[in-house]
């Protein structure tokens, strides 16, 4: 038998908590009702900020958007499943907000990492999709402050805002349907779908904050070991001499001060957008050349790695060389085409990388692992 009233006589108060699931009821079906109704199929911004502003956790707010982006990440399993990098950063969010592992600082240190490189693919869906990723990292770091907290907000909808201002939950309607609804009309139907989804998911996940309500796909715990072929470039220079660094040898010991007493110099060229010189003597010492010497020098390192891939594109063109030089003028050369480590953490940036990648494509049974997720599905491979 149920209870109506208390020892008193007086009836229970009513259920605060009650009172607000059925206003939540009420708004999502309210929801509903305007998204069917729109031409576009948009659930307008003016909506989400209220409907966001009822949740009022921001914990629970941010939990939504990042249900927004493995839901966009679905669309595109093979581009953004677990061998992309964005991904990884994915999972770490995933992670903080309902594992509580890590840090938004950490969150905001990723997402910075990755954010020009993913600036260079966001005219695609699922490049909107990546976007949406980073969205959601500074919503993570600023407390969801682009939806609960917009300066001077007075009703606008998406398109007032900037790219760079939009919510994870609009940029992933993008992608799932394909178009932005304020450029062209696109996929009505997609994006309905998306909205829909949207506002019963919003509901699910107010009910049961600490449950996921998508579950990303597990990632492989190894690697892929890849086979690079052997290289045909390698031999132009050191078993045919089609290709000879003497000039670039000849150059660095012109800039040896005399005096020094050396066995041998090093030299680290390091090219990735930017390029970097390095000369350092057999005792350790670095050995200062001057400034017009160091841009004649980084050239002709330059100009040899272009030729080398001329002759050879499939095999790319490598990122940095070292040369060492004995005293009696006999020089080695090693060349890195494929070990990330070898490369400078300076000259790591992810779009400086993909340019590097762009201005020299090559074939992909020369691309190491790491190297594959950063070209991810843009179809840049030699063939």
């Amino acid at each position: 038998m149920q209870l109506t009233k208390q020892d008193n006589g007086k009836p229970f108060p009513a259920n605060p908590l009650a009172k607000t699931e059925t206003s939540m009821i009420q708004k999502v079906e309210k929801l509903k009702e305007i998204i069917n109704q729109n031409s576009m199929g948009h659930l307008p911004l003016a909506y989400r900020v209220d409907l966001m502003r009822q949740v009022g956790d921001t914990r629970t707010v941010q939990k939504v958007l990042c249900e927004c982006c493995k839901k966009a990440c679905s669309c595109f399993p093979k581009e953004l499943g677990a061998e992309n990098l964005l991904y990884d950063v994915l999972s770490e969010m995933d992670s903080y907000l309902y594992k509580n592992k890590g840090t938004a600082e950490s969150i905001l240190v990723s997402v910075e990492r990755l954010r020009n490189y993913v600036e260079q693919s966001a005219d695609s869906s699922e490049g909107m999709a990546s976007w949406a990723i980073v969205a959601l990292g500074y919503a993570i770091r600023y407390d969801a402050a682009s939806i609960l907290a917009i300066e001077d907000y007075n009703g606008e909808d998406d398109d007032a805002f900037d790219f760079e201002s939009w919510n994870a939950d609009f940029i992933c309607s993008i992608a799932c349907s394909g178009s932005n609804p304020f450029v062209e009309t696109g996929n009505v139907e997609k994006r309905k779908e998306y909205w829909l989804w949207y506002v019963k998911m919003v509901w699910e996940v107010t009910q049961n904050p600490n449950v996921e309500y998508l579950s990303l796909p597990v990632c492989k715990s190894a690697t892929p070991l890849i086979d690079i072929p052997v290289r045909h470039q390698l031999d132009l220079v050191k078993t045919n001499k089609r290709i000879s660094f003497d000039d670039i040898r000849d150059a660095v010991l012109l800039q040896i001060p005399f005096g020094i007493k050396w066995d041998f110099i090093d030299v680290l060229f390091v090219s990735c957008t930017s390029s970097m010189l390095n000369i350092h003597s057999s005792t350790g010492d670095k050995i200062k050349i001057g400034t017009m010497a160091t841009i004649n020098i980084c050239k002709e390192f330059r100009l040899k790695r272009k030729e080398m891939y001329m002759y050879y594109p499939k095999e790319g063109a490598w990122f940095s060389l070292k040369m060492v030089i004995t005293s009696n003028s006999s020089y080695n050369l090693d060349f890195n085409y494929d070990n990330l480590d070898e490369i400078p953490s300076y000259f790591q940036e992810l779009d400086w990388i993909l340019s590097f990648y762009t201005t020299f494509p090559r074939s992909i049974e020369y691309t190491p692992h790491w190297l594959r997720k950063i070209v991810g599905s843009r179809k840049l491979y030699l063939t």
